[in-house]
């Protein structure tokens, strides 16, 4: 029997329904729309009613993909072209490097210098599929995200961390990497901001007196097999409680607008920095 196209033909089925499921949801968030007026609008006053601070949304639709890609990240096999540092795969797949040569990074602007580390193909294995994100970055800790598709892996499952000390050095890395990436449809439109924002506050993420802090749209694991994973476009909000220095993560699936589960992480930081965001169970 092969297990591989069983689930494969499951993975695919499931798709399938996700997609019938938001179909559904949008015929019928359509015809509450119809009769009620302009929900989304009213939404967002009782946001601001509610002392919820944020900017104001975007109302575009955007575009994507759902995506396969293996668990098996393949980082061990290609350990050899690294040179100038001792690197080892953990059993979860999870690359952990630390440097022998020394690189030192303009921490004031460190997107070219880092950029042109993760360039070298003896630096990092795949360096050039990936991008930096600002918003997922604090000092010490500069994360990339993986180039996937139309978009950015925003989770766990496809980002490097270029750690740099006190003394301005690049000393070490750590680096997950999502193989062999495929489409499992054609492109498909995706909620905008503004009625992911909407669906957030419906779903009760965000408290009263709380502030959005920042929403990006990427990619994350909407479902999890043996050997593949499929991916979704999500909005993500980092959501900021009553004066809390904690940063709570939450994620809206784009074409759905349903609420995706785990994402419970957070962290602290300052409220005049930017903050790292821990993706502890959003990989």
């Amino acid at each position: 029997m092969n297990f591989r196209r069983i689930e494969w033909i499951f993975l695919l089925a499931f798709v399938v329904l996700d997609i019938f499921l938001g179909f559904m949801f949008v015929q019928t968030s359509s015809k509450s729309t119809k009769t009620t007026g302009d929900t989304a609008t009213t939404v967002i006053r009782e946001m601001r009613a509610d002392n919820i601070s944020f900017k104001n949304p975007d109302t575009h639709e955007g575009t994507g993909y759902y995506i396969a890609g293996s668990n098996e990240s393949g980082l061990k096999q290609q350990l050899s072209q690294l040179t100038e540092q001792s690197a080892r795969v953990q059993s979860s797949g999870k690359l952990v490097s630390t440097l022998r040569a020394t690189t030192t990074i303009d921490t004031q602007s460190p997107k070219a210098d880092l950029t042109t580390f993760m360039s070298q193909r003896t630096n990092v294995i795949h360096g050039t599929e990936y991008v930096y994100d600002a918003d997922l970055s604090t000092s010490g800790d500069y994360v990339f995200v993986q180039k996937v598709a139309d978009g950015e892996i925003l989770t766990g499952a496809g980002q490097v961390h270029l750690f740099v000390n006190k003394d301005k050095q690049l000393t070490s890395y750590t680096q997950t990497y999502v193989a062999n990436v495929k489409t499992l449809r054609e492109k498909a439109v995706t909620i905008s901001e503004k009625k992911a924002l909407v669906a957030l506050y419906q779903y009760n993420q965000v408290s009263s007196s709380s502030r959005v802090v920042w929403a990006k749209l990427g990619y994350s694991r909407l479902l999890k097999l043996k050997d593949s994973s499929v991916y979704v476009p999500t909005w993500i909000f980092a959501v900021r409680g009553k004066n809390s220095s904690n940063i709570s993560l939450h994620r809206i699936n784009a074409f759905t607008s349903a609420s995706m589960k785990n994402s419970n992480a957070t962290t602290t930081g300052s409220l005049d920095t930017t903050v790292c965001m821990v993706w502890n169970t959003f990989d």
